[in-house]
């Protein structure tokens, strides 16, 4: 209702001052004057009016009347500052976002533009002015971001300034995931989960006081996200230089259940917790990075140190997203990588023990090798976390001797399994190793004769030599004695545990002595083969502790 009152009102004045002609261009009186040696149009109309009755604003005036722009205008009635286009004005995914980009509430005529100066527009961004003849103040030269302005309009009730191009005005990072559709709300709920939102008291209105006495507040919350903050990225401020990668919902989904088909075809678990962080840990780049970055380069490292294999994952590069603070990338498949699905294989040749006389011709396959015990107590221990998931470890090995002691060689073939107690039964399972590169360990009880070990694996007959380790090294590398050594990896999570105090990290539970990288060829994964061949004029026993096989940045 004030909207036509104040547009009635408008025109009463012009009938007024024309004579009572109707006719556009007797109805405004139009002149030019010269202000701070700047050409510009003076009419006497308000914007609104004017963008109205301007055919080659009719685009320009839909965008704005259709969004509530023309509304707002009205209602505010005061001094503007406002931008258009005359050759059409494509809306976007976000009309309002689009108008707001154009309408100012500062009121700045030519005369007064700077050089570098910024001007806050109701989209909430800034648009940067630039003049290339800042001494005359002409009109030709000046820019609002990328649009060069190719007249000035003095209205009654502000400036306008035709523009010879759609002005970019991306959105921020921040902002992109909020406006983010439901199409791609898993992304913005993973992201959102990390805010934290803190009551402004300072800036919440008291509304009133409850039944209890207690004021009550029309709350403002701040919000905040730490948890991209302690990577020195801060997702709501503006004084980022980021890529982002953007997987709908279908991506997303697509990704995780081939990761959980994997999985179960492999014989492994893992934490859907760790499978669904991946996807938005490796979306955030400290880097704007272009088309030519994502075909030259075969891995881009996130801000969480999650690597993004360009070779593998498919991002629309053709289409990239500007944004205030970088740029986006929509992507169009995704794939959780290996070495997040599988963070290390380990398992203890303790386990031998539980498995029936079938089993363990099955898994351990020897030649002129006998068992000889499973020790039977601690031989010794380490002290863990167990709060943390973290116990007390027990070194107890698995001895085999020569069956022919005259004879210094032997032979073990070890299939990898994994074993679970099923009631009362322990079930035993071979593991299906996925294709890729991986760092091969391993862990003995140290002693003067073990002999020399070459290392070989067999995948599906084929023979991958791996490396070995001499009698002088199984005597004495102290890497090599249990998993205590200080080569090799840790388990997963343990920087929580030293966090609290844990002060054995150095030698807990770790990879073992490298033996050395092997890749898994093919493109499935299916059981292998660990062989060990043992020689040596010492040669007694075999003293087995642990194996593992730790997947590298190539196994993806």
């Amino acid at each position: 209702m004030k909207a036509r009152k104040y547009i009635f009102g408008i025109a009463l004045i012009g009938l007024i001052g024309s004579s009572c002609t109707d006719t556009w261009d007797e109805h405004y009186a139009q002149d030019t004057s010269k202000v701070n040696n700047t050409e510009i149009s003076v009419v006497n109309a308000t914007i609104t009016d004017y963008l109205a009755q301007e055919p080659s604003l009719s685009d320009m005036y839909q965008l704005f009347n259709e969004t509530g722009m023309v509304e707002q205008l009205l209602e505010k009635e005061q001094m503007y500052t406002i931008l258009a286009v005359e050759s059409g004005i494509a809306a976007g995914d976000d009309p309002i976002y689009t108008a707001q980009t154009y309408i100012s509430d500062a009121s700045i005529s030519p005369s007064n533009l700077e050089d570098g100066q910024r001007i806050l527009m109701w989209s909430g961004k800034y648009l940067k002015i630039s003049t290339t003849s800042p001494e005359t103040r002409a009109v030709a030269g000046v820019r609002f971001n990328n649009a060069n302005v190719t007249k000035v309009i003095k209205l009654t009730n502000g400036y306008l300034y035709l523009l010879d191009q759609a002005v970019e005005s991306p959105r921020s990072l921040y902002e992109i995931i909020e406006n983010l559709g439901d199409d791609y709300s898993i992304f913005r709920n993973m992201v959102r989960s990390r805010y934290v939102l803190t009551f402004d008291k300072n800036a919440s209105t008291v509304i009133g006081v409850d039944k209890t006495g207690n004021t009550v507040y029309d709350s403002v919350f701040t919000v905040k996200a730490p948890y991209f903050e302690n990577r020195k990225f801060n997702i709501m401020s503006e004084n980022l230089t980021a890529t982002m990668l953007l997987p709908s919902n279908d991506v997303v989904n697509q990704a995780l259940s081939t990761a959980r088909k994997n999985l179960a075809d492999w014989n492994m678990v893992r934490a859907d917790s760790i499978l669904e962080n991946w996807v938005f840990q490796a979306a955030f780049f400290n880097n704007v990075y272009s088309k030519e970055d994502f075909e030259t380069n075969e891995d881009l490292t996130s801000v969480f140190d999650k690597q993004w294999r360009t070779t593998v994952q498919e991002v629309d590069l053709e289409n990239p997203i500007p944004m205030s603070n970088g740029t986006a990338y929509r992507v169009t498949k995704m794939k959780i990588p290996t070495n997040v699905l599988i963070y290390r294989l380990k398992e203890l040749f303790r386990n031998y023990e539980y498995l029936s006389a079938s089993d363990k011709e099955k898994y351990f396959n020897t030649t002129n090798l006998s068992f000889e015990k499973i020790s039977e107590t601690d031989e010794a221990t380490i002290n863990g976390w167990p709060a943390l998931g973290f116990p007390k470890i027990g070194y107890r090995v698995l001895y085999f001797t020569l069956t022919d002691l005259e004879n210094k060689n032997y032979t073990l073939d070890y299939t990898p399994f994994r074993g679970e107690m099923v009631g009362k039964d322990y079930v035993a399972t071979s593991y299906k190793i996925p294709p890729g590169t991986y760092t091969f360990a391993m862990g003995f009880r140290q002693a003067k004769d073990l002999g020399a070990i070459d290392f070989s694996i067999f995948k599906d007959g084929e023979e991958i030599k791996v490396g070995t380790f001499s009698q002088s090294k199984l005597n004495n590398n102290s890497a090599l004695h249990y998993d205590r050594g200080k080569e090799g990896g840790y388990p997963e999570n343990i920087d929580e545990a030293v966090k609290q105090g844990f002060k054995n990290k150095a030698k807990y539970d770790r990879d073992g002595g490298t033996v050395g990288t092997v890749t898994i060829p093919g493109d499935k994964a299916s059981e292998i083969v660990i062989r060990f061949k043992g020689s040596g004029s010492n040669l007694k026993h075999a003293s087995l502790y642990h194996w593992c096989l730790r997947p590298t940045k190539d196994c993806y």
